[in-house]
């Protein structure tokens, strides 16, 4: 729900743009130094705590300190006040997608046991668009482990079409025989 109000927020001052970017290196800095994430995960910092905390690390002001807009330190000072400083990274997360949704965009990650060429990936990049009417980000690994074939995965969806994923289905159906 806090993201969903940061986003409202930026939907209404149209600066969704401008915030997602602001948010990407927040992300950034923050998965940078573990310290950070350990410090806002810690459930022995009171509100009060936690507000104090903010208020020394970030700034929309003071050059000292951390740089961000208005926006987002209401946003932190929001979670600091209610407590909720350990769920800040999940938060950032949940209005990256919520601008992502809002775009009509669509992280797309593939896995081949050899690299894919960049003409394929457009291919497979252009056949997802058209069927989703979406805008497909593609993220190509590699892991030579799947044999052959190709793994799709978007958030919760998989489609496995490794040789690796079938030669585990035979097996199954081989122990399920015997």
């Amino acid at each position: 729900r806090y993201s969903k109000a940061l986003f409202k927020i930026a939907s209404n001052e149209s600066s969704e743009q401008k915030i997602y970017n602001e948010v990407n290196n927040l992300l950034e800095i923050i998965k940078s130094d573990k310290k950070f994430i350990k410090i806002f995960s810690s459930p022995l910092l009171s509100s009060k705590s936690q507000l104090k905390l903010i208020d020394n690390i970030f700034s929309n002001i003071d050059k000292k300190k951390l740089n961000v807009s208005k926006n987002i330190l209401a946003f932190f000072k929001v979670l600091a006040n209610n407590g909720r400083l350990n769920i800040l990274l999940s938060s950032l997360y949940s209005f990256k997608f919520l601008v992502k949704s809002m775009r009509k965009e669509v992280n797309v990650n593939i896995i081949t046991a050899t690299p894919v060429s960049e003409e394929n990936l457009k291919k497979i990049q252009n056949i997802l668009s058209k069927k989703t009417d979406k805008k497909i980000n593609i993220i190509s690994n590699i892991d030579i482990n799947i044999i052959g074939g190709i793994i799709l995965q978007s958030g919760s969806n998989l489609i496995d079409a490794s040789i690796r994923n079938k030669i585990l289905k035979l097996n199954n159906i081989k122990k399920g025989v015997n």
